[in-house]
């Protein structure tokens, strides 16, 4: 698929910090798009990155998806702000910041609802749990905001379905992934046309082909749709077994609300795959990764100052 899939340039005139691509594909959504943007190729390149740095540049990745939405998707920028509802799956998406963000670039807060979402392996597959849901903020007619890290799509499926069974007169659904999946894109595609509603979906630098078990997704996987000046930035940066094999975010939830099990893991994986591995290029890259990690965990373990 990534042979046929056309990168189109629709990038608006007044940006100068990102590039956006609109994904020409018969298996994905019209509104496909994909936003070239610093602030979150440094979360999907730099694995070590955690805490205040995380969060930042996945509230700057924000802003540029929302700067984006605004001019692409007509439903939004014909709406006020009691027409906007922010669906939040817990707890992953609290750090996409999408409150703030849509502050720094309308200047108001957003409503929000709140669905805890988990996702567990089945003989079958992977299915996902709604174990909590609230809608108290959910607004009249709606265009709904959805930011979360999609793999295979089941679990933004749910959301959906479950938004949509207290929201029938919604008029639009605008998701934003900073590490998303091709097949959650196709899938997309599939719910949009069975709900017959609307569905822009903006990833962030590329959409990433999934592995076989519905988690990692590659860089350099065959599947993944990027520009080739992202491909080789990708490629230079992990070196062309580690892009292939190690998935571009992590495991997002850790590593956004328990950063020190994320560094540990990450030490680990690097231990253990210095002990495996004999290419001088990936071992290099192993020890930079670990030496990084090591600096990010001395960084936590500083005394409070003001």
């Amino acid at each position: 698929m990534r042979e046929n899939a056309k990168l189109i340039d629709v990038t608006p005139h007044d940006f100068d910090a990102s590039t956006v691509y609109r994904v020409d594909s018969e298996e994905l959504l019209y509104h496909t798009y994909i936003i070239e943007a610093p602030s979150a190729l440094t979360i999907l390149l730099k694995p070590w990155i955690v805490g205040s740095r995380l969060a930042n540049a996945a509230r700057a990745s924000t802003v540029e998806f929302l700067r984006a939405a605004y001019r692409l998707v007509p439903e939004l920028a014909s709406s006020n702000y009691r027409g906007i509802t922010e669906v939040v799956p817990l707890a992953g998406s609290l750090y996409y910041s999408m409150a703030e963000a849509f502050e720094v670039v309308f200047g108001e807060t957003i409503n929000r609802c709140f669905v805890g979402a988990k996702r567990h392996l089945t003989p079958s597959g992977w299915e996902t749990e709604l174990s909590y849901e609230n809608y108290e903020a959910l607004s009249p007619n709606p265009v709904i905001m959805i930011g979360d890290t999609i793999a295979t799509g089941g679990t933004i499926e749910r959301i959906i379905d479950a938004t949509l069974s207290r929201a029938e007169e919604a008029r639009a659904i605008i998701i934003y992934s900073i590490a998303g999946g091709l097949m959650g894109a196709i899938r997309m595609k599939q719910i949009s046309e069975r709900i017959n509603l609307p569905i822009y979906t903006f990833f962030s630098n590329a959409i990433f082909g999934v592995e076989p078990n519905g988690t990692d997704m590659p860089w350099l996987h065959p599947g993944t749709i990027t520009s080739e000046t992202n491909r080789e930035i990708a490629r230079s940066s992990y070196g062309p077994d580690l892009g292939r094999r190690w998935c571009c975010v992590w495991d997002w939830g850790d590593r956004s609300k328990h950063p020190l099990k994320h560094l540990h893991e990450l030490i680990e994986r690097c231990d253990g795959e210095l002990r495996e591995v004999k290419d001088e290029t990936t071992r290099e890259l192993l020890m930079k990764f670990r030496k990084e990690s090591e600096s990010a965990l001395d960084l936590w373990g500083r005394p409070l100052s003001l």
